[in-house]
């Protein structure tokens, strides 16, 4: 036991997903959450990283959860997000390998590679969106699922390349008035759909 209840906790469930192979994640395991941030191995791989990072656990088990992780193929394109698929396996790797220094980077590179193209894919996307006057989803621009989080990498790991900037300037147009076909009323983007503020 520690001083610290919340820390003996964490220990407890890093020590139940200690080992891939033994480890039970439930039935999400076996969905499509597997490529998850909040279900899957590489949410997991976070856990050990924070924690091998202290000096409170060993590499080796993020080595084993990544490893876990990219034994199937992840989702990219329009079905992925900063939270799900390549994404998140990519943001998981950028953890260990700022720790690591060195290591991971070829599979770095070929994951900051698809992101680009997936962030470019909803850069083009979302400039059709506002060309047309339409209103945004949340997940277009939101930290999540949206081009704020594939930002967020692509500061990480390329901050002067030109998606970064195409993000960056994509970020001020949404804060632009949009008209919705009436020139004479412009309208601040605000969003549509569910997104938690009432």
């Amino acid at each position: 036991m520690t001083a610290h209840p919340a820390l003996d906790l964490v220990d407890a469930v890093a020590s139940q997903l200690a080992d891939p192979e033994t480890a039970y994640l439930g039935a999400r395991a076996t969905s499509s959450d597997w490529q998850h941030l909040a279900y899957g191995p590489p949410g997991i791989a976070l856990l050990h990283i924070e924690r091998a990072s202290k000096g409170l656990g060993p590499w080796q088990r993020v080595h084993d959860w990544l490893a876990a992780a990219s034994r199937e193929p992840f989702t990219s394109g329009p079905d992925s997000h900063p939270f799900y698929g390549a994404s998140a396996f990519a943001h998981a790797l950028a953890c260990a390998a700022d720790q690591l220094p060195n290591s991971y980077q070829r599979a770095l590179n070929t994951m900051d590679r698809q992101i680009e193209i997936d962030a470019v894919r909803r850069l083009d996307a979302a400039h059709r969106r506002i060309d047309a006057g339409r209103l945004p989803e949340l997940a277009e621009f939101d930290a999540i699922r949206g081009l704020t989080g594939y930002g967020a990498y692509l500061l990480r790991r390329d901050p002067g390349s030109s998606t970064m900037r195409a993000i960056l300037d994509y970020c001020v147009r949404l804060t632009e008035p949009i008209t919705q076909g009436r020139p004479e009323r412009p309208v601040q983007h605000r969003t549509r759909g569910n997104h938690g503020n009432k």
